[in-house]
Parts: C-alpha cells; structure tokens; sequence
C-alpha cells in the first residue's frame, strides 16, 4: 500500500516550532526506524513551498527546526522521497478538491487519482488537534470541478502513525519459512547486519510461525534501540528507557549470559556478518515455543564505528 503525505495537515498543524518539533519527530523517527513506511510514504516535490498559518513557506519555517530534524527533513522532502512525481498516476479531466483547496498536485490528489484507478493507498495526515479538517479516516476528494464533479472519491486517512506502521506491517506478505523470515527481517531492519551465520544455524529445524513472529518482534526492538544511538555510541534518553525495560530484570527480552556459561568462550564464537575474524558473543535475545528453545546472538555493546548492531546467530538454545 502506498501512502501520501497530507502536505496541507502538516501546514495547518505547523503553528509554532513546538508543535511543528512534536509532529515532525513522530514521523521522522518512524521513517527511520521502520523501513517499509520509508518506502511507502510519499511526498511531493512541491512540499516546501507549502504554506503554513503564518504565510511562510515550510522550508523557510523548517529553518527555525532543531539542526539534526532540519537535516533529516530536507533530506526527505528534497533529496530522497520517495516522490509523487517520479511514478505519477495518468488520469483524463486531472482536477481534485478537497473542499475549497485545490490538491491535484498534492498528496490527496494523487492518492484519489490512485483510488480511481483501483489501487490500494491512504493519506497520512499529521494533525495539531481533535477540531482539525482532516482528522477522520476518509477524505472526501471531488474530482472535476466542484460545480459539477465527474465522482466524489473517500480517500483512506490516518493520523496516528503507529497505527500507520501496524496496517503496513498486517499487509506485508507472511513468511511460509525461515528464509522468507529473514529476507522480510533484512530488508526492514536496515539497522541491523543480519549475518550468512543465521541462515545456517536457523535451517536445523522446521519454520515455526509463532517463533518466527517472535524473532520479528525481538529484532525490531534491536532496531528502535540502534535507532536511538547517537554516533559516539551514546543512547538517547527514549533508548536509556527502551534498554532498561527490554535488557534488565528477571524477564528481560535480552541478556548476558551468566558467568559460568561465559567461561565457555568458544562455544559463543561466531562468524563476523561482514567476513572478518570470528568474535564472541554473549548477549542474545530470547524465545521460547512448546517444542524449542531458540536464541538470538548480537553483538553488545554497539562499537561507536559500527553502524548496526551485528546479528550473528538465531537457532537452537546453545
């Protein structure tokens, strides 16, 4: 599913640098942290120019926004995209309104121009309050002239994007075995250096669909917490919070091994992902099925040059 960015809702929710920081941050961070929103969610060329309440074009609001958010916004919205104007839908009479707004050329347009031609999308409408214009989940887009429409077109809206994310995540295809498990985890988790070492130690026993679900599960977090890691190696007050409910306790998700165990260094010695020497492992996520035990081996704590977390094994309890 493709899904357009409602350039006028992020306008109209742009009141102030606070509340513009707020909403910027929700889907800049999910952009970074979940590869297949960064995929799907489109912009236009055009959306700098958009103007906000104040009369400002975005780009030139964009410049009273904190450095590292400015960068990753122009870096969207003017270098990478994706873009509606790289793959544009073809349709005859092109004229769409969203009430008195013409949005041909804006991310509704394009998304009731997709609709008509019986493709699966949505609208992604970041909004400032409940009393917005676009806060339901459909936007009705006339197509043609607002006196006289050719069709009256309910485009799919969403506000929350999390919840985005988890309709992205249901539509994706599910793995019938492990090696379609670990293509979908490698190409979403890009923060993440999945090594050759799992394909092996994973294929010793049958696809279990639950664990499978678990793994996915266990990694994405491994991928929020990377995501919140500064270049220094640092962690970001939302990653000190996400280590300290996932890494500590009891029931952790992840953990060392004991010290007993770790005087066994060499049954926790791995391939490196990137082909270089052999290294120990201690840290390892957990998942328990009726039938199996099942590990995941990483590399902990992150090297400051490293630019993902190295995964090293998923099998068997060791």
């Amino acid at each position: 599913m493709r899904v357009f960015l409602n350039e006028l809702a992020l306008a109209e929710a742009w009141t102030s640098v606070p509340s513009a920081c707020r909403i910027l941050a929700e889907i800049l961070n999910a952009r970074h942290q979940q590869s297949m929103l960064r995929d799907a969610l489109y912009c236009t060329q055009r959306m700098s120019s958009v103007l906000i309440s104040s009369g400002k074009s975005l780009s030139h609001a964009a410049q009273e926004l904190p450095r590292d958010m400015r960068i990753q916004l122009f870096s969207w919205i003017s270098k990478h995209g994706p873009f509606v104007e790289d793959d544009r839908q073809f349709i005859s009479d092109d004229l769409f309104y969203f009430e008195n707004d013409d949005v041909t050329e804006l991310g509704i347009g394009e998304a009731a121009r997709r609709i008509q031609a019986k493709n699966n999308v949505a609208t992604l409408s970041p909004i400032g309050n409940l009393t917005s214009r676009f806060g339901s989940d459909g936007l009705d887009v006339v197509h043609g002239l607002r006196e006289a429409p050719i069709a009256r077109i309910r485009v799919p809206n969403y506000t929350d994007i999390a919840r985005l994310v988890e309709i992205l995540i249901a539509l994706s295809p599910a793995p019938k075995n492990w090696a379609d498990l670990l293509e979908i985890c490698r190409g979403r988790f890009d923060l993440l250096h999945i090594g050759p070492n799992c394909d092996k130690t994973i294929a010793h026993f049958p696809y279990i669909p639950a664990a499978g679900r678990r793994i996915i599960r266990l990694l994405g977090i491994l991928q929020q917490i990377m995501s919140e890691m500064d270049n220094a190696g640092r962690l970001s007050q939302t990653g000190l919070e996400l280590h300290s409910k996932y890494f500590t306790g009891e029931k952790a998700c992840f953990s060392d091994e004991s010290e007993s165990r770790k005087s066994q260094p060499k049954k926790f010695t791995f391939p490196a992902p990137d082909g270089g020497d052999n290294f120990v492992c201690f840290w390892h996520g957990k998942i328990t099925t009726a039938t199996i035990a099942i590990r995941i081996y990483f590399d902990w704590p992150v090297d400051p040059d490293k630019k993902r977390i190295r995964i090293v094994y998923i099998g068997r309890h060791i």
